[in-house]
């Protein structure tokens, strides 16, 4: 079977681990020793833009080079790694370091620190800042208007919430600040600032702030310890 990829005659690539089977619209730019495996998309147009072929007379052949011209491209910096069956729209930026894991989807206008992990099966759906050297694990859902600090962990399946009356007209934001941990499968309501060095338990529902170095748990979620009790706990656990 022949090999089937689309490369933009716009995009600057500075790496030669490109897989033959990848798509990279627009002027993209992908830095030193990056590795693109097989079955990405980078750059790929936003919705509003890929539904214009509807409208026009295209060719099925030519879908690639109608993207293309659509695409506003993306940033990917040095180092990165981006598995299989990851989608990356254009107008987003990774920084050096990064990693996805697969069947990943990052949205347009996202920006991803250096050193920060994406893991497979997550969907970060537009608009989100996440800062440096953060840990977000398997099946996460961050929709827009979410900012993650640095050297943040989210636990697998986390989901946010950004719309207090689905479906209104006006998002909410939650900022997630640095250092903080969130557990498998909690829910963190819209308009919410977990604080620097906090730490949320798995399974919680978190409907009001959390402060800086506090542990909550439950549904709704409340404080039971501090932070210094949480690591002395994990200290004695780890031994």
């Amino acid at each position: 079977m022949k090999d089937s990829s689309f490369i933009s005659k716009t995009a600057k690539i500075s790496t030669p681990f490109i897989s033959s089977v990848c798509y990279i619209y627009g002027p993209t730019m992908i830095g030193n020793e990056s590795i693109i495996d097989s079955s990405v998309i980078i750059g790929y147009p936003i919705r509003s833009k890929s539904k214009d072929i509807m409208t026009k007379t295209q060719n099925s052949n030519k879908l690639e080079v109608f993207f293309d011209e659509k695409s506003s491209g993306s940033i990917i910096g040095n180092r990165n790694h981006i598995r299989p069956f990851t989608t990356i729209y254009e107008s987003t930026e990774l920084g050096d370091h990064v990693e996805t894991g697969t069947n990943v989807v990052i949205r347009e206008n996202t920006k991803i620190g250096s050193g920060s992990i994406i893991g497979s099966g997550t969907i970060i759906d537009g608009g989100v800042i996440i800062g440096r050297n953060a840990r977000i694990q398997s099946n996460n859902f961050i929709p827009p208007k979410i900012n993650i600090g640095n050297d943040v962990f989210l636990g697998p399946g986390v989901r946010f919430a950004n719309d207090l009356y689905p479906e209104s007209s006006r998002l909410i934001g939650t900022d997630v600040k640095n250092g903080a941990v969130i557990g498998i499968a909690a829910v963190i309501l819209p308009g919410i600032i977990i604080g620097e060095n906090s730490v949320v338990a798995a399974g919680s529902i978190v409907t009001k702030n959390v402060h800086d170095d506090a542990v909550v748990m439950g549904a709704p979620a409340k404080q039971v310890m501090t932070r210094i009790e949480y690591d002395r706990k994990k200290a004695e656990f780890e031994k």
